[in-house]
């Protein structure tokens, strides 16, 4: 890189991390998908409070400890407890994990991109990257998907820089068979691996790309669709050799067991075991249909352009005409997700799954300006349509941040009324109140477990005789208590403790 170059990439991730330090020291309490902020942020607090073993993450809503889920590996939350044992509990220690990790992911999309678009394309992507509404907000959340993303695009690039290395390898090594031949010097040459370089010499970045995409696969499992865009460049640049080279064989199997270890000695070690039902049960079964459902086509009418925006999603959809012969490889990587979103996000349709999806759209969008910049007309739209991602962006993004009141108050209500080792019972699916109070309990009239009494009144009794004191309905209402008789029987039978009027607690022992 030139010192120019440099100077540009720098300010360009430094505009990126200022741009996420809005709300930084904020709890899960922000209405945008604080139920998914505060089961990481809680896992963080018991890893750094009750036990630090990186393979024993504890949610806080199922009860007394030990309380270990079947989950994805825990590295966003093992680094923020680490620095909670340091430095207290902050968090804008949380969040600043994840930002790190983002930072991270977007050097790696540049150098991605400097390999097939130049620099300049390169610094295009890497802003639209940054600026996108999606990422703008969820990048700085606590959840895995920023350390996703970092080991998926660094786990690709590492990848495409051996095989494109590979590739130029080959081509000194035929000039240099012609040059023997010329002079005479024949040769007859075994067609094995080592007709296509020296591998030894490069195996330093497959190792790094396949530790970096089975630790991707370890945190979020529907990046190995980067699968597709992999075996498009092995036939790119070997043909249908490819298949018989030992060394692509050995890196897959790497790339794919160490996850199916990980995953087969987390479902081992859990005591709850949910998670594996909603692969099972949710994606397995409906994976090929769901797509084509008024929920699965609404979602995705309603959150692509929530994603990137109009302007984004024009710029995306525009640059896929304007791709070179040797950056095809950012279309079918393009497309691999897209498959992804028919497959996993039909039905799942939780927004942040996205996600993945906008990293080859940066690209394309990227490569796009890039190549309308070339003139002094070209410049100033490119500037104008970057100004005009980024006022959209913050126009979609602002109502993210918006405080949950109801919660932020229920949640003073309960630090008030109880202690740090009281058991509750919250009459919510959101696992927040129990987060933000650092407190343990269970979810009410919920029935996602077997063992789980059927009656809502067999199931309260049978919570307080595991040890639960109180008794917490999120504004007096109760989750699926549309008729309020849940909440008239625990009014009849129960203290009621009201502070706060519209926020009682129940006393239940």
């Amino acid at each position: 890189m030139t010192k120019r170059e440099k100077t540009i990439l720098f300010f360009l991730l430094t505009f990126i991390l200022l741009l996420r330090l809005y709300h930084m020291n904020v709890g899960p309490v922000e209405i945008e998908e604080s139920w998914r902020q505060a089961d990481t942020a809680s896992i963080a607090r018991n890893f750094a409070g009750y036990d630090f073993h990186p393979f024993h993450p504890n949610l806080n809503y199922d009860g007394t400890f030990p309380n270990i889920p079947a989950l994805e590996i825990q590295v966003t939350t093992y680094l923020i407890a680490i620095l909670y044992k340091v430095f207290g509990y902050h968090y804008f220690l949380a969040r600043a994990v994840p930002i790190a990790f983002f930072l991270i992911s977007a050097l790696y999309l540049y150098l991605l991109a400097r390999l097939y678009l130049g620099w300049n394309g390169a610094a295009y992507s890497l802003l639209i990257y940054g600026i996108l509404p999606i990422n703008l907000y969820y990048s700085r959340a606590i959840m895995p998907e920023s350390a996703a993303l970092m080991f998926w695009i660094g786990g690709f690039y590492y990848f495409n820089r051996w095989i494109i290395k590979q590739n130029n390898s080959r081509g000194c090594q035929r000039n240099n068979h012609r040059n023997h031949r010329n002079n005479g010097n024949h040769r007859n040459d075994d067609v094995n691996d080592r007709d296509y370089g020296d591998l030894r010499s490069k195996y330093g970045l497959l190792i790094l790309s396949s530790f970096f995409l089975a630790l991707a696969i370890m945190t979020k499992p529907p990046v190995i669709f980067i699968g597709i865009p992999m075996m498009y460049l092995c036939f790119k640049y070997y043909g249908r050799k490819w298949l018989k080279m030992r060394v692509f064989w050995i890196y897959g199997f790497i790339t794919a067991a160490l996850p199916a270890c990980y995953y087969y000695f987390s479902t081992a070690a859990a005591e709850y075991k949910f998670t594996l039902g909603i692969t099972r049960n949710i994606i397995f079964k409906q994976a090929i249909t769901a797509f084509y459902s008024p929920e699965a086509l609404y979602f995705f009418t309603v959150n692509l352009p929530r994603a990137l925006g109009i302007s984004g999603l024009l710029l995306c959809l525009a640059g896929i005409f304007f791709l070179q012969e040797k950056q095809k490889v950012f279309l079918v990587w393009f497309i691999a997700m897209i498959l992804e979103a028919i497959l996993i996000v039909s039905e799942i349709r939780a927004f942040y799954y996205l996600i993945f999806l906008m990293v080859p759209c940066c690209l394309l969008a990227g490569n796009l300006l890039a190549r309308a910049a070339s003139g002094p007309v070209g410049k100033i739209a490119g500037v104008v349509l970057v100004l005009l991602l980024m006022k959209e962006s913050y126009d979609l993004v602002k109502p993210m941040f918006t405080i949950n009141t109801v919660m932020a108050q229920q949640v003073n209500v309960v630090k008030q009324l109880t202690d740090q080792d009281d058991l509750l019972v919250v009459g919510s699916l959101d696992p927040c109140m129990l987060d933000l109070t650092d407190r343990r309990g269970w979810r009410y009239n919920l029935r996602l477990y077997a063992a789980t009494p059927k009656d809502p009144t067999q199931e309260l009794d049978d919570y307080i005789a595991r040890g639960a004191k109180y008794f917490v309905p999120i504004q007096g209402k109760i989750y699926g208590d549309l008729d309020e008789r849940l909440l008239s029987y625990i009014e009849g039978e129960y203290p009621k403790i009201e502070v706060v009027q519209g926020y009682p607690i129940y006393v239940l022992k």
